[in-house]
């Protein structure tokens, strides 16, 4: 029995070890498991959030698309605006994206929870920007001048917006009016696109003179395009769009005050208020007033003829805009009104206008402007939107050069449709239709040097549908092209395609090439006046026809590491064909401007070469080389244009205090020799050389930066360099020698300026 039980017992005490075992091996199992599990949970997935920020308060985002960058894992988010994403080995870089905002990534690293705050593009807008000197990855290529560049010079309107910028440049169109015009490209800034908020601006009867209803204060920011722009703003794109956003009714300051003066007797005023209210903050509306006046006459250079023009401008916009979770509106109205003059130092506004007495100009430009804007985001296809742009413009131009007058009206509406769809992270259509109506009468009565009178009326009917593809499979590669076609009444069918692509070679190397066809129809009077101040003959060819050209480009950017801060090397280069151009003429003869269609060929060639640096902090460089080829078919040949330089240099210089107290600014242009018409046909005592000789431009401005104010005070052209003789025969304006549109240099010489700007945020 003794043995029995002891066998007995030794089973047992076996099998009771085993289950023992087992149940250890099931606990380690489960242990095993559940720190698996963990493990999984902590490091092999991310959780987040995705949100906007409006007027400081958040909110989430259903549907936005999350997913790891070259990969095609990605998810959505949910009602709450959360998503859980499992973690891929090929890379840490977290992509998020919803239609109608920035798309924002993400160095995850370590980290297994985040929140992601979208930023809205402008409303309505298609084309994406940065500022700063970090590189620009979106596919087409954008610069952006933002209200702190513009507060580095006395930006008092667009057309002192980009002194500070070296892919722009700003010259006078003659000796007196005071008007300056902007070149792109090598070519006029007629060929640019300029748009406020995506909507026609300055163009038609104000394609010259439309850059100063913009007042500096009223801007936000500026963004620029070169080359080939995008197929959804239209066709006119021929060398770039520059698009104006202005101060928005939700985010500006509650109130800003810029007073302005300077040395020639122009005093400025500029009041901006801003204000939000209703329920959750969705109204929101803004007042921009502006007003200058300059009542003295400046005769520098001692010629006879005041160097600007006296007289009063004065500009109102009133804005509302509407922020809801499904639609979003804008609208809001502009007037402008101008009355000025200028000649010679004993006009007087009130006398006749005979050739017996003093030789005067006088304009005067009433514009009334109106938009409406809407956009709707459906809740149940976050990914897709619809925008709706209405604007209208009556503009009426009174204008007279001595005895010659021109009188013109223009009346505009556009309306443009845009439907955006996001199939998925790498693939985004905007379908959309549009219509542009345009009506002009444009009359001209030249008494002088012959009686003649010119009346031009049209009216443009436009309709036009577009399609845009954006295709994006990595962060390598992205590649936008669009066309769109439009049917014009009078010039039939308009095909007008556009194509960009972008492809990252390293994360900091990124090399672009551009392509496209623009469209426009000229205004010879408007876009020209400067010469018209001469006693020049006008001729015009009777078939005028529009003007036509395809652009080319490529760009690279470069990320360089200097030191112990990061700089940015961009150089690009552009071409542009004509088809067709609307040539003026002024070689054929010195007495005469004759304009026609382009006989033979005309191009432009663009190669800009830049650097962007910060040796130390709060000190930037900005570097710029520009080099021009621009010829075109005149009087038989093919020549350079005038008063092109084919050499340019540009270097801005930025210094700023601890916390930005003082501020201080610096910009010089270096200007190479500018080919000029042919004067040869004039008595040799006025005659001018065929080339100009170089020339620097040196502007300056200090700052000094209070808790809710700023005083500035600067000088623009510092070395007071001025043409010599910038108008021909000056003391006999009616004679057949007179001449003020040869303009290649600043008549006014060294201007000293002081402004205060007063702000409550």
């Amino acid at each position: 029995m003794e043995g029995v039980k002891g066998r007995f017992e030794q089973i047992l005490i076996e099998k009771t070890l085993k289950r023992m075992n087992i149940k250890k091996s099931i606990a380690l199992f489960i242990m095993s498991l559940g720190t698996g599990l963990g493990l999984v949970q902590a490091q092999g997935h991310i959780k987040g959030t995705v949100v906007e920020k409006t007027d400081g308060k958040e909110q989430v985002l259903i549907g936005a698309s999350v997913y790891w960058a070259n990969t095609t894992t990605g998810t959505s988010t949910n009602v709450q605006g959360a998503f859980v994403l499992a973690k891929v080995s090929t890379t840490q870089q977290l992509v998020v994206s919803y239609a109608g905002y920035r798309n924002d990534t993400i160095e995850v690293a370590n980290r297994n929870e985040i929140k992601v705050v979208l930023q809205t593009l402008n409303e309505l807008e298609t084309v994406v920007v940065k500022s700063e000197k970090d590189i620009d990855f979106n596919p087409i290529k954008s610069e952006l001048i933002t209200a702190k560049d513009l507060r580095k010079a006395a930006c008092c309107n667009l057309s002192e917006s980009f002194e500070t910028n070296p892919s722009v440049d700003v010259t006078n169109t003659d000796a007196v009016t005071g008007t300056r015009r902007i070149r792109m490209l090598g070519l006029d800034g007629v060929y640019s696109q300029i748009m406020v908020e995506n909507m026609p601006s300055v163009r038609g009867l104000a394609s010259r003179t439309g850059l100063k209803f913009i007042p500096g204060t009223w801007i936000k920011s500026i963004a620029i395009n070169k080359g080939a722009g995008s197929v959804v703003n239209g066709y006119e794109s021929v060398t770039g769009q520059i698009n104006v956003t202005l101060a928005q009714p939700n985010n500006s300051e509650p109130l800003l005050v810029n007073l302005y003066g300077n040395g020639a007797g122009r005093i400025e005023a500029n009041i901006n208020t801003a204000h939000t209210f209703g329920k959750d903050s969705r109204w929101s509306t803004a007042l921009l007033l502006h007003g200058h006046n300059t009542s003295q006459g400046v005769d520098r250079n001692n010629d006879g003829f005041f160097d600007i023009p006296q007289g009063n401008m004065m500009a109102v916009m009133n804005r509302w805009k509407y922020k809801g979770d499904v639609l979003r509106a804008q609208f809001g109205v502009k007037a402008v009104y101008v009355d000025k003059f200028t000649g010679q130092a004993a006009f007087n506004q009130s006398q006749e206008r005979t050739t017996a007495l003093p030789y005067g100009i006088g304009f005067n430009t009433r514009r009334l402007e109106g938009f409406a804007k809407f956009g709707i985001l459906p809740p149940n296809h976050p990914n897709q939107s619809l925008g709706i742009i209405v604007s209208g413009i009556h503009h009426e131009d009174s204008s007279f050069w001595g005895v010659n007058d021109f009188n013109a009206v223009q009346d505009n509406v556009s309306v443009n449709a845009i439907f955006q769809t996001q199939i998925n992270p790498q693939n985004r259509f905007s379908l959309g239709a549009s219509y542009l109506f345009d009506r002009y009468d444009q009359n001209y009565e030249q008494q002088h040097p012959t009686s003649q009178t010119f009346v031009w009326k049209r009216t443009e009917s436009v309709p036009g549908i577009f399609a845009e593809y954006t295709f994006e499979p990595n962060d390598q590669w992205a590649l936008v092209t669009g066309v769109r076609n439009d049917f014009h009444n009078l010039y039939g069918n308009v095909f007008t395609p556009r194509m960009h692509l972008k492809y990252s070679v390293t994360p900091t190397s990124i090399i672009r090439v551009s392509g496209g066809r623009g469209f426009r129809v000229a205004n010879i009077i408007p876009e020209n006046f400067g010469y018209m101040i001469s006693s020049r003959n006008l001729q015009v060819a009777n078939d005028l026809q529009p003007e036509v050209a395809w652009n080319y480009g490529i760009s690279w950017t470069q990320e360089v590491q200097l030191g112990k801060t990061k700089g940015k090397i961009t150089a690009d280069f552009y071409r542009t064909d004509f088809e067709n151009q609307i040539v003026a003429d002024l070689d054929a003869s010195a007495s005469a401007i004759s304009f026609y269609n382009l006989e033979g060929r005309a191009f432009a060639n663009s190669f800009q070469l830049g650097l962007e640096y910060e040796p130390f902090k709060r000190f930037d460089v900005s570097v710029a080389y520009k080099y021009y080829d621009v010829q075109s078919t005149t009087n038989n040949t093919l020549q350079q244009q005038p008063f092109i330089a084919q050499n340019r240099f540009f270097l801005n210089l930025a210094y700023a205090t601890r916390f930005e107290k003082w501020s201080f600014d610096f910009t010089t242009q270096w200007f190479g020799a500018k080919r000029l018409p042919n004067t040869a046909g004039k008595p040799e005592a006025f005659r001018l050389a065929q080339n100009t000789p170089s020339f620097f431009l040196l502007n300056a401005q200090v700052t000094r930066n209070f808790r809710n104010w700023s005083l500035y005070v600067g000088s623009e052209n510092l070395t007071n360099f001025r043409q010599d003789t910038p108008i021909i025969d000056p003391s006999n304006p009616f004679g057949s020698q007179f001449d003020a549109g040869l303009v290649w240099a600043p008549v006014l010489g060294r201007m000293v300026y002081a402004g205060l700007r007063f702000f409550i945020k």
